[in-house]
């Protein structure tokens, strides 16, 4: 149960929007935000932070494409 509020409530605290970032399917549509986009938004929150990185600061030495890593994040973070 504390897992559960420490996720809600860091994903109140990280989000800039009143709205959390909803992901729907084509047979289920959902209006609210369910724990699993809680959950998958705090997970995108932290896996993006500075301090994970891993990476040099240099911008010329990009292995992995933005787009294809914010593809991966996306798929990784709603997995179970």
């Amino acid at each position: 149960m504390a897992l559960f509020s420490f996720v809600t409530l860091l994903a109140a605290h990280c989000n800039n929007s009143a709205v959390l970032p909803v992901r729907t399917a084509a047979w289920y549509a959902k209006e609210v935000a369910t724990f699993s986009d809680t959950l998958a938004f705090v997970r995108r929150y932290l896996w993006g932070q500075e301090s994970f990185s891993m990476s040099r600061n240099e911008p010329d030495t990009v292995k992995i494409p933005r787009a294809f890593l914010d593809r991966l994040f996306e798929a990784v973070a709603y997995a179970a």
